[in-house]
C-alpha cells in the first residue's frame, strides 16, 4: 500500500523529505481543498523532495465545473508540471453532478502525452453515482482515484469503499483519503484499497507526530 502525503508548504516537503514518505500531493490553499501550486513551491518540491510528486491542477474553488478558459489554464499547468519534475497530475471535472468526460480525456491525452500519470481527485465524492463513476474513470485510462467514498471523511465511507474497491475489473487503483489520522488508518489496511492520503501540514503547521504514527502502523 502506498503512502500519499498532501503538502502545501516548503516545511511539508522537507519533512515528507526526511521522512522518506513514497509520494506527495503538492497544492497550495488547502481551507479550499487544494488548488494548483505556485511555481515557486512547484521549484521547492523539485529540490527538497526526491520522490514522487503529483501536482494538482485546480484553478479554482468553485466547484469542479471548467470553462474554456479554465481548460487551457489547466493544459497549461499539466506542461508546467512536468517542467518541475512531477511524476502525476492530480484532477477532475464535473458537469451536472457527472463526470465530465469531454474535458477529462482531454486533459488525460494531455497528461499521457508527458508520460505523466493521473489521478482523479476527490470532485468523484461529488458524484451523484459514485460506483458508475468510478467504473467510468477507470475505463476512461486514469491511473489513481482519491476518494472517501462518497462522504466526508473515509471512515464515515468506508463501506463504500469496500464496495469501490471490489468492483470487477477494476483498473483505477484507489487512493483513500479524508480525516486519515493514526488512529484510524489501520482500519484501511486490508480492505482491498492501493494506498492512503493524508494531509501533513495543515493550517501551515507541519505534524511530524503524524508522519511518524501513521508510519509506524502501515
Amino acid at each position: 500500500m502506498i503512502l500519499e502525503a498532501c503538502v502545501s508548504s516548503k516545511e511539508g516537503l522537507i519533512s515528507a523529505e526526511k521522512f522518506n514518505i513514497q509520494r506527495v500531493e503538492i497544492c497550495e490553499n488547502l481551507e479550499l481543498d487544494g488548488l494548483t501550486p505556485s511555481l515557486q513551491l512547484q521549484n521547492i518540491g523539485r529540490l527538497e523532495f526526491k520522490g514522487s510528486k503529483y501536482i494538482m491542477i485546480r484553478p479554482h474553488a468553485n466547484g469542479f465545473f471548467y470553462n474554456s478558459k479554465h481548460f487551457q489554464e489547466m493544459k497549461d499547468s499539466i506542461h508546467i508540471a512536468k517542467n518541475f519534475g512531477a511524476e502525476g497530475v492530480v484532477f477532475g471535472a464535473l458537469k451536472n453532478g457527472k463526470i465530465d468526460f469531454k474535458v477529462n480525456e482531454e486533459l488525460l491525452h494531455t497528461a499521457q502525452q508527458l508520460n505523466l500519470k493521473c489521478t482523479f481527485h476527490k470532485a468523484i465524492d461529488m458524484c451523484n453515482h459514485i460506483k458508475q463513476s468510478l467504473i467510468e474513470i477507470s475505463e476512461m485510462g486514469f491511473d489513481w482515484v482519491l476518494t472517501s467514498g462518497g462522504e466526508n471523511n473515509a471512515e464515515l465511507g468506508i463501506k463504500n469503499l469496500i464496495s469501490m474497491a471490489n468492483i470487477p475489473n477494476r483498473k483505477v487503483k484507489i487512493l483513500v483519503g479524508g480525516s486519515i489520522s493514526p488512529s484510524n488508518c489501520q482500519k484501511f489496511k486490508n480492505i482491498g484499497i492501493d494506498g492512503l492520503h493524508f494531509s501533513i501540514d495543515k493550517n501551515k503547521i507541519v505534524n511530524e507526530d503524524k508522519i511518524e504514527a501513521i508510519l509506524e502502523k502501515i
